[in-house]
C-alpha cells in the first residue's frame, strides 16, 4: 500500500514538473519582452490602437516614430506588439522544455512527421481543392443563420517577430491533441507499442485536419451573429469549439488514468503510474516538436495559398463585404470598406479607404 502511495505521489510530481518549470520561464519571457518604463509607454500606445479596433498598419508610421522617441529598437517593438496580439499563457510555457529535450524526442517526432507530410497534402486536397471546408461553412451558416463578413485582422502591419509568436500561440491546441489521442488510445486492450503506434496514427490525422482548417481561416473572414450581438473570427471558432473539450478532457483522462491506471491500461510498460507519467511527458514534448515541424513545413510554405484559396471560395458562395470594426469615444461602429472580392484583388490593402474613415 505504501509503495502504491509513493508511486502515485512520484507520478503526480512528474506530471506537475512542467508547470513548476513554466513559472520562471514566464517571468523570464515577460522581462525579455520589456518591463522598463519606456517599454510600458510604447505598450500603452499600441494598446490604444488595438482597443480602437484599428489594424496596426493604419498607425505604423506613428508607432515607429513613438518608438524612436523613447529609443526602442525595431526588435523590441516586435516583441511588445506580438505580446499584446498573441499573448503567451501558462499552457504555452509548458511546451518550452521540448526545446531542451528535442535531441531525445526528436527521433520520435521525425518518425511521425515523415508520413504526416503527404497526409497533410491529402487533407488539403479534400478540404480546399475539393471545397469540403467551404461546404462545412455553408452548413454552419444555414444552421446558425449567421452572416459571413470580413474584418481586417488587428495584426496587419505588425513587426516581423509577430509571425513567429503567432506560430507559438496556436501550438497548444495542436500539441494537446496529441496527448489527448494518446490518453484515449491507452484505454485500448493492446500492448504498449501498439498503443503508441495507434496514438501516432490518430494524432497525425487530427493535426493534419486542424492545421489545414487553421491555415484556411486565419484571415479576415468572420461570423457575425446579430441575434446574440457577437462577432466571431473564423480562426477563433475552431478553438472555441475544440479547446474546452480538449482541456477538460485532458484533466479528466489524466486524473482517471492515475487513479485507476492499473485497472484500465493493459500494456506491460504503462501499467505502473511512474512509467506512464514519463510517457505522458514524452508524448507532450514529441507532439511539440511535431507542432514546430508543421509550422515550418506547412504553414510557412502552404499557409498563404490555402488562406487565399479559401477566401476566394467564400466570395463565390457568400459575396461578403469587408467592414472596419472600431471604437471611437465610446462609440462602436461597423464601417463598410469594400467587397471581399475587391479586398483580395487589391492584395488586402485598404490604406486609402482607411484615411477617409
Amino acid at each position: 500500500m505504501v509503495d502504491d502511495y509513493d508511486a502515485m505521489l512520484t507520478a503526480v510530481l512528474i506530471l506537475v514538473s512542467p508547470v513548476i518549470f513554466a513559472l520562471p520561464v514566464s517571468f523570464a519571457w515577460r522581462w525579455w519582452v520589456g518591463i522598463e518604463p519606456e517599454h510600458e509607454h510604447y505598450r500603452e500606445k499600441v494598446r490604444r490602437v488595438l482597443d480602437a479596433g484599428m489594424p496596426l498598419a493604419r498607425y505604423r508610421g506613428e508607432l515607429d516614430a513613438e518608438a524612436r522617441k523613447v529609443h526602442i529598437s525595431s526588435d523590441r517593438q516586435g516583441r511588445i506588439e506580438s505580446d499584446l496580439l498573441h499573448r503567451l499563457r501558462l499552457q504555452h510555457f509548458l511546451l518550452f522544455p521540448s526545446l531542451i529535450l528535442w535531441p531525445l524526442v526528436g527521433i520520435f517526432a521525425a518518425i511521425i512527421s515523415i508520413p504526416m507530410m503527404p497526409l497533410l497534402k491529402l487533407v488539403e486536397w479534400i478540404l480546399i481543392k475539393k471545397k469540403a471546408l467551404s461546404g462545412v461553412a455553408v452548413i454552419i451558416q444555414k444552421y446558425t443563420r449567421w452572416e459571413i463578413i470580413g474584418i481586417p485582422r488587428l495584426d496587419d502591419g505588425s513587426k516581423q517577430f509577430g509571425k513567429a509568436l503567432a506560430s507559438i500561440h496556436r501550438m497548444p491546441t495542436t500539441v494537446f491533441l496529441g496527448l489527448f489521442a494518446y490518453l484515449i488510445v491507452s484505454y485500448s486492450p493492446m500492448s504498449s507499442f501498439n498503443v503508441l503506434l495507434l496514438s501516432a496514427l490518430v494524432y497525425i490525422i487530427l493535426v493534419s485536419a486542424i492545421s489545414v482548417i487553421r491555415a484556411a481561416t486565419e484571415s479576415t473572414l468572420t461570423f457575425a451573429d446579430p441575434t446574440n450581438r457577437r462577432i466571431i473570427p473564423m480562426e477563433s471558432y475552431v478553438d472555441e469549439k475544440l479547446g474546452p473539450w480538449v482541456g477538460v478532457g485532458l484533466i479528466f483522462l489524466l486524473s482517471r488514468q492515475l487513479m485507476y491506471g492499473s485497472k484500465i491500461r493493459t500494456g506491460e510498460l504503462l501499467i505502473d503510474p511512474v512509467p506512464f507519467s514519463i510517457s505522458v511527458l514524452v508524448v507532450l514534448y514529441t507532439a511539440t516538436i511535431i507542432g514546430i515541424t508543421v509550422e515550418i513545413l506547412f504553414f510557412r510554405s502552404r499557409g498563404e495559398e490555402v488562406r487565399m484559396t479559401f477566401q476566394k471560395q467564400m466570395v463565390d458562395v457568400f459575396q461578403p463585404d469587408v467592414y472596419l470594426f472600431n471604437r471611437n469615444l465610446g462609440t462602436l461602429r461597423l464601417v463598410p470598406l469594400m467587397p471581399l472580392s475587391l479586398w483580395l484583388e487589391t492584395d488586402e490593402n485598404y490604406d486609402d479607404l482607411l484615411k477617409d474613415t
